[in-house]
């Protein structure tokens, strides 16, 4: 299902599998899962495979890291004012963006400063000893990289809807798959089992099609997961808070806190504030905060990071665990930002602080999320593979596998059944017609995901020019 499988002019999947007559509209269907294969499957393989790599996102950021990271725990932590004092100090004249917290006793504090000549840099800060560990290239790191490929393609924003209309077009393939497959007869080879001793065509028919439908539950459940983090439909989502309570991404959607009543709040300027941070971590901000209205503050003032040690008891770590980011201010009217990602979405909590006067202005956590905020997140703990643990991440992975696997297993098939020099499309019969239900199935995914339908048009007029010029022949 997940590729361009079942092609060619030699016969059907549903043919060997059920030994019996095609079902009406077969060739219909073959033809639209044939078409959303042909295209997907080499862009469905590369964001499977970095997927799969980016669920071992922090073992593998440790290991590379591991020299800078690793330290020996001893003593007390030095503070946090005194922490960037020695960043500063090593570092003249830069500006601090970020700084993440240990998630363990013996690493490093990671400090995200801004150089004087625009470049951006990681310091690893020993909290113990005040010593620089080491440095990196935050853009440079390779699991930023892994992240940048597996959600825009290192395209942009290009590539951003590159990818949204690759996941939704998976579940067209999924749904026309699963109809391809669904047996006029129940048995257990061919339909739960490939027969892999078949050999040949049947063979790769049923290692492409019997994986693809016992994963495809889980396959969908990572698309639509995924999807509230997409460059249009996720955006457009969110913006259904302002009218639907229900979807709304926080409590603050509808409007922020207002710090200075001389000062009237541009909530333009608020919903665009979280995409402008420089910094390659802002993509880790939920995404209940990413698409909210961040409070403005009333301008730079006596507060600073001593400030926002202070108000660490707030954030649940005793049940949580580690996962604590403090964003610094980066315009005149921003704020300092707590933003505290636990494995477990439950425990989330973003705090926005007025660095003018040091005073609470948002206090965001699980609580304050919509019912549909708190779906998102949860799905996107599980979409990452950390809601449940080790566990999460071994099944993360095996569903990727399995999709890997299959996709393999379709290209396969359809490079043995294509006719020399052709791309094998599957002919469909006059007066066959797609299934009605199946139909309103695609029409109605067409509705939800924009994307989806403007792609329709060329593929219907392509398929239009097919049919005209295999008559003409």
């Amino acid at each position: 299902m997940a590729s361009a499988a079942i092609s060619g002019k030699n016969g059907s999947a549903m043919e060997r599998s059920s030994e019996g007559s095609q079902p009406r509209g077969y060739r219909a269907v073959w033809r639209w899962h044939f078409i959303a294969a042909l295209w997907t499957a080499p862009l469905l393989l590369i964001l499977t495979i970095s997927g799969a790599i980016y669920i071992f996102d922090r073992q593998i950021d440790g290991w590379w890291n591991r020299d800078r990271l690793e330290i020996a725990a001893e003593g007390q932590r030095l503070p946090f004012a005194r922490q960037e004092v020695l960043v500063r100090d090593a570092y003249p004249g830069a500006e601090p963006v970020r700084v993440r917290l240990p998630r363990d006793a013996d690493e490093a504090s990671v400090w995200n400063v801004a150089l004087p000549d625009g470049r951006a840099l990681d310091v690893y800060l020993d909290p113990y000893r005040g010593k620089v560990t080491g440095t990196a290239d935050p853009d440079l790191q390779p699991m930023v990289v892994v992240r940048k490929i597996h959600g825009t393609l290192l395209g942009g924003e290009t590539g951003s809807l590159l990818v949204e209309l690759v996941a939704c077009w998976t579940l067209v393939m999924m749904a026309t798959g699963i109809w391809l497959w669904w047996p006029r007869r129940w048995k257990l080879t061919g339909v739960f089992v490939p027969r892999v001793a078949a050999g040949g065509r049947r063979m790769w028919r049923d290692l492409h099609a019997v994986p693809s439908v016992l994963n495809a539950v889980l396959v969908i459940l990572l698309v639509l997961t995924g999807l509230p983090w997409s460059a249009f439909w996720g955006v457009q989502f969110a913006k259904l808070g302002d009218y639907v309570p229900l979807i709304a991404p926080s409590p603050n959607f509808h409007g922020a806190p207002q710090i200075d009543p001389a000062k009237p709040v541009d909530p333009h300027a608020m919903h665009e504030q979280h995409r402008h941070r420089p910094d390659p971590e802002e993509a880790k901000l939920p995404w209940t905060i990413r698409n909210s209205p961040a409070p403005q503050g009333s301008g730079f003032g006596a507060a600073g990071i001593a400030d926002m040690e202070r108000l660490l008891p707030l954030l649940d770590r005793k049940t949580f665990g580690e996962g604590v980011r403090i964003f610094y201010p980066y315009g005149s009217r921003s704020v300092f930002t707590i933003n505290y990602i636990p494995d477990k979405a439950e425990g989330q909590r973003t705090i926005h602080v007025d660095p003018g006067t040091g005073r609470v202005i948002a206090n965001i956590g699980w609580a304050d999320y919509s019912p549909v905020a708190q779906w998102v997140e949860w799905g996107t703990m599980l979409h990452m593979g950390l809601q449940y643990g080790l566990a999460n991440q071994l099944a993360n992975l095996a569903v990727c596998l399995v999709l890997v696997g299959s996709v393999m297993a379709g290209l396969i098939l359809w490079w043995r059944r294509r006719p020399k020099g052709s791309w094998g499309v599957p002919a469909v019969p006059e007066g066959q017609r797609f299934p009605a239900g199946l139909k309103a199935l695609v029409a109605a995914l067409a509705v939800l995901f924009p994307l989806v339908a403007a792609s329709f048009l060329p593929v219907l007029l392509w398929s239009a020019w097919d049919r005209l010029r295999a008559r003409a022949q």
